[in-house]
């Protein structure tokens, strides 16, 4: 099989998606990732898929960097299967573009006044939104759409998308890179005493620390976890926000075939996000064995099991964040349990094996429905009949 697999520049959780299914179909099909280099045009772009000629294209965040229209251009030409990591396909990547209920046309977009609304009609959104739908109406029936989480194929299928074969894949991670290190605090100079949290964001630039909630966590640490807590520490890896507080490590980026040490070091990840999709960062720690403290928002309920592998809390409560960390850190014995349930939801759950197959299975099908043939997709409650 030739799959060329597309995706904007950005490193982003839809980056780590492509990048990983670039590594695995490299051992058993021919694969070429775009752009490899400098940003392309979408004639430039266009020209290098006829010249690899695959049989299959693979769309992730493409928009970033190309028209939404090249969408439609490209599956005039192959069979298109295209993975939705955020909401921009019927949105926008603002934060209330994430579980906002007006996406069906964003006509009535709360992020614009209500007399500019129905005096002007045309706002910036509204034509965004109208030209996706122009785009959708014309693709063949057989594109296929996948989501990282039935929270994200849910709201597809309340859209124009919905006429389309629409189905869920999980993230999978590798699990023999993200497991426990017993070394991890030894290795980082933490006493094994210590009381550690950890935070990983990889994004940069306002509206994705928003989204990551970063500030969320601040307060929560100022104002609840330290003045119980004092010498807690806060290990904050990535790019993205930082709280500033002096409890707090910032480490920066990190290789992630290295971030297990730093999962591993401790007692509890937190995942403050006001808005997302399946985070790989929390399949992270659960391979590690680290109990999730996160908010309720997206699909992170569809990773973290409430009271079983981590702590669920009401997105944005700082108040409630605190006193779910509170807990977790003062019970370490029910904390560890929890971080153990995690890693066998895992590998039940999102393992990259599987997620490797039921990608290969969907191109197959993409590749059949393309022929006029009968699916061979049998990937179970993820499709569209389940």
């Amino acid at each position: 099989m030739r799959i060329a697999i597309i995706n904007e520049r950005w490193t982003a959780g839809a980056t780590r998606c492509a990048r990983d299914l670039q590594r695995a179909f490299d051992r058993t099909h021919t694969v070429r990732y775009f752009p490899e280099g400098p940003k392309l045009t979408a004639v430039e772009q266009l020209h290098l898929l006829r010249g690899f000629g695959p049989d299959v294209v693979h769309l992730h965040s493409f928009y970033g960097d190309l028209p939404y229209g090249f969408l439609a251009e490209v599956a005039q030409m192959y069979p298109i299967v295209m993975t939705l990591h955020d909401p921009r396909p019927i949105g926008d990547i603002m934060l209330k573009c994430w579980s906002c209920d007006k996406f069906i046309t964003c006509f009535r977009c709360p992020l614009v006044g209500r007399l500019k609304r129905y005096t002007l009609f045309r706002h910036e959104y509204y034509l965004r939104r109208l030209e996706k739908r122009r785009t959708h109406r014309r693709l063949p029936r057989t594109t296929t759409f996948v989501c990282p989480s039935d929270w994200m194929r849910q709201r597809l299928m309340k859209t124009e998308l919905a006429r389309f074969h629409v189905e869920r894949i999980f993230n999978g991670i590798d699990l023999n890179v993200y497991r426990r290190d017993e070394s991890a605090r030894a290795a980082l100079g933490i006493a094994e005493e210590a009381k550690v949290l950890a935070f990983v964001a990889h994004h940069s630039g306002w509206t994705a620390d928003e989204r990551k909630g970063g500030h969320v966590l601040a307060r929560a640490l100022a104002e609840v976890v330290i003045p119980r807590f004092p010498n807690v520490v806060v290990l904050a890896v990535g790019g993205g926000m930082i709280p500033n507080l002096q409890n707090v490590r910032p480490i920066g980026f990190v290789d992630p075939e290295k971030l297990g040490r730093y999962y591993s070091a401790a007692d509890v990840f937190v995942a403050p996000s006001l808005g997302d999709n399946l985070p790989y960062t929390v399949l992270e720690a659960m391979g590690c064995e680290v109990p999730v403290a996160a908010s309720r928002v997206g699909g992170i309920p569809e990773e973290v099991e409430d009271h079983v592998t981590g702590r669920l809390f009401s997105p944005g409560s700082w108040e409630e964040l605190g006193n779910v960390l509170l807990a977790m850190l003062g019970d370490r014995r029910r904390s560890a349990e929890m971080g153990m349930a995690g890693r066998k939801r895992a590998e039940v759950e999102f393992d990259m094996g599987a997620f490797v197959r039921n990608y290969e299975l969907i191109y197959e099908s993409a590749m059949a429905g393309a022929r006029g043939q009968a699916s061979v997709l049998d990937i179970g409650k993820g499709s569209k009949a389940g």
